[in-house]
């Protein structure tokens, strides 16, 4: 007999601060969650805010659909250094400025 291993619903991975789709359209950011009678550690009633108009409201568990970023990813990307070039390659510079326009080198007529 083979035994399927029940994977644990979505609702039990979220956790505060973890931003999430709630119905089929509305991205929000988990503020709070409340537990159940059965077990009170297992999230069942989520707070949420709304990230597009701040509205905070209740959603029960089954109404999130995924987990958009976690709160731990959200800290990585703040500490990655950024994605763009050194400083030097934006200033004002002859270098850069004959870049921008094409031209091998700026005559000093």
């Amino acid at each position: 007999m083979i035994h399927e291993i029940e994977e644990e619903p979505l609702f039990l991975k979220i956790k505060s601060r973890d931003t999430v789709l709630v119905g089929e359209d509305e991205i929000c950011k988990v503020l709070s969650f409340l537990g159940g009678a059965r077990d009170p550690l297992a999230p069942t009633l989520f707070q949420v805010a709304n990230v597009d108009t701040g509205k905070i409201k209740f959603v029960h568990g089954e109404e999130v659909r995924e987990i958009v970023s976690t709160y731990e990813q959200e800290v990585q990307k703040r500490l990655e250094p950024p994605i763009e070039g050194p400083l030097s390659n934006f200033l004002p510079t002859v270098e850069n400025y004959e870049k921008k326009i094409g031209k091998k080198k700026l005559s000093g007529n």
